[in-house]
C-alpha cells in the first residue's frame, strides 16, 4: 500500500465520526435571553407607564431570590445532620458552598441596593408576594416539578467530565497509553532487528507500523480473538514486551500484538492492533441488573468515551500522533469481512494523510559570455566556469533574466579586456 500523491492533504470524515455527540453549545441560554428581549420590546409597546411594570417584576425576583435560599436550606439540613463527617470532612465552609446558591444571595444583595438607591420600598401587597412565590417555588423544587431535565444533567456530567466514560477515558490514558505509547516505536524497531535475518513477511516498515490501533465497537462487544470476527484479520506476532514497576508491582509486563489483515486482492498488511478494554468494562456493567445501565445509555457512553479519550490523546504531547481509534459501527457488524474492511479503510486513510512532499526543482541558469569581453588566464577561466556551475539559490531565482547593475555608473573590470 503504497501512498498517492495528492493536491490536498485530506481527511474525509468517516460514517461512524457523524454518530458521535459534540459538546452542547450556549443555544438555549441564547434562546432564553432572545425570549426575554422580545418580551421587553413587547411590554415596551403595549405598556405606557414602564415603571409599573418594573415595580410588578421586583417582588416576583425577591420571592425567586428567597425560594432559592430557602431549598437551599433544605439540602443544608439533610447535608448537615447525616452527611456532615463522610462527605464534608466536618468542614463548615465545604457545607455551605455545596448547599447554599450564592448568586441567588448576590442577585437579592443587587435588588436590594436598586431600592434603596431609588428610594422606593415595596408596598404591603409586594411583600406579601414575595413569601407566596417563595414557598411555590420550594414545593415545586420538593416535588420535582422544577427538577433538571435529562439534556441538563447530561450536559452537567459532559462539562464536569463526571460520566463512566470520562473515568474509563482517563484510566486507558493514565495506567496503558501514556505508559504503552512513548516506548513503542522502540519495541518496532527492536522488533524489526529480530526479524531481520527471517523473511520480509510481516516487518512492521509502513507509515503507521508505529501506531497503536484500537478497535471501538459501538456496542462495546469485545472479542477476545478479532479472528473470530473476521478471518481475514489473523494473529501474526507479539512486539518485545515491556516491563515496568506499577502499584507495588514488581516487571510488570505489557504486551502488544501484531495482526495481519488481507484486503480483496490477497495483498497483507501488518499493524500493531487491540480492541479498547475498557469497553468490556461497559458491557458487562450493561448486563448488571443493580445498575440499570441500558443499550441506548451504553452506546451513548461509547460515544463519549471515544471523543473523551480522542481529545486527552489530542493534548497529550506524549501520546499524539502515536495511536489510531478505529470506531465500528454496529449497522454493518453482521458483515463477513466488515472489520479488515474497516482497519483497511483507516490504513489508506493514513497513507492519504503522510505523503512525501517531493521538493520543487531548482532550474540551474546556463553560462553566458558577455559579449566583448574574454578571460585573460586560464585561472580565471576555471573560477568563471566554477561561478557558472553553481546553483542559484531560491532567491536568486526571483531575479530577472536581464540583470541591472547597483551602481548609477559602470565599473570597469580589470581583468578583461575589450576585443
Amino acid at each position: 500500500m503504497q501512498p498517492e500523491a495528492h493536491r490536498h492533504k485530506m481527511m474525509p470524515v468517516s460514517v461512524c465520526e457523524s454518530v458521535v455527540p459534540r459538546p452542547r453549545g450556549p443555544l438555549p441560554r441564547v434562546c432564553g435571553l432572545v425570549i426575554t428581549g422580545v418580551y421587553v420590546l413587547l411590554a415596551w409597546g403595549f405598556v405606557s407607564d414602564v415603571t409599573r411594570l418594573v415595580q410588578a417584576a421586583e417582588p416576583v425576583l425577591y420571592g425567586l431570590c428567597v425560594g432559592v435560599v430557602l431549598h437551599g436550606v433544605c439540602l443544608l439540613a439533610e447535608e448537615a445532620t447525616s452527611h456532615f463527617t463522610q462527605r464534608h470532612s466536618n468542614s463548615v465552609i465545604s457545607l455551605l458552598k455545596a448547599c447554599v446558591c450564592w448568586r441567588a444571595q448576590a442577585a437579592a444583595c443587587v435588588l436590594a441596593l436598586l431600592c434603596v438607591f431609588r428610594g422606593s420600598a415595596l408596598s404591603w401587597e409586594e411583600m406579601g408576594r414575595v413569601p407566596l412565590i417563595a414557598i411555590c417555588y420550594v414545593l415545586l423544587k420538593t416535588f420535582d416539578v422544577l427538577a433538571p431535565s435529562e439534556v441538563e444533567i447530561s450536559e452537567i456530567c459532559e462539562s464536569r467530565q463526571m460520566n463512566v466514560a470520562h473515568g474509563l477515558a482517563w484510566s486507558f490514558y493514565q495506567g496503558y497509553l501514556k505508559l504503552v505509547l512513548p516506548l513503542l516505536e522502540a519495541g518496532v524497531e527492536q522488533y524489526n532487528q529480530k526479524r531481520h535475518n527471517l523473511p520480509a513477511e510481516g516487518a512492521l516498515t509502513d507509515p503507521w507500523s508505529s501506531r497503536l490501533h484500537i478497535l471501538l465497537p459501538l456496542s462495546a462487544s469485545v472479542c477476545a480473538h478479532p479472528e473470530d470476527d473476521d478471518p481475514r484479520v489473523s494473529f501474526h506476532d507479539h512486539l518485545p514486551p515491556m516491563e515496568m514497576d506499577r502499584a507495588g508491582v514488581r516487571k510488570r509486563v505489557f504486551k502488544n500484538s501484531v495482526y495481519s489483515i488481507r484486503d480483496a486482492k490477497g495483498q497483507v498488511h501488518y499493524c500493531i492492533l487491540e480492541y479498547a478494554t475498557p469497553l468490556l468494562t461497559l458491557y458487562q456493567m450493561s448486563q448488571e441488573s443493580s445498575v440499570a445501565f441500558g443499550l441506548p445509555e451504553r452506546r451513548q457512553q461509547v460515544l463519549l468515551f471515544y471523543r473523551a479519550l480522542r481529545n486527552i490523546l489530542e493534548r497529550s504531547l506524549e501520546c499524539r500522533n502515536r495511536c489510531r481509534l478505529i470506531l465500528l459501527d454496529d449497522a454493518r457488524a453482521g458483515e463477513p469481512h466488515f472489520l479488515s474492511s474497516q482497519i483497511l479503510k483507516d490504513l489508506q486513510q493514513q497513507d492519504r494523510e503522510e505523503f512525501p512532499m517531493a521538493l520543487p526543482p531548482v532550474d540551474t541558469p546556463t553560462p553566458r559570455e558577455d559579449k566583448g569581453t574574454t578571460a585573460t588566464n586560464g585561472t580565471n577561466g576555471t573560477v568563471a566556469q566554477l561561478h557558472d556551475n553553481k546553483p542559484m539559490s531560491s532567491i536568486e531565482l526571483m531575479i530577472s533574466d536581464s540583470p541591472h547593475t547597483l551602481r548609477s555608473v559602470p565599473e570597469e573590470n580589470s581583468e578583461c579586456i575589450t576585443e
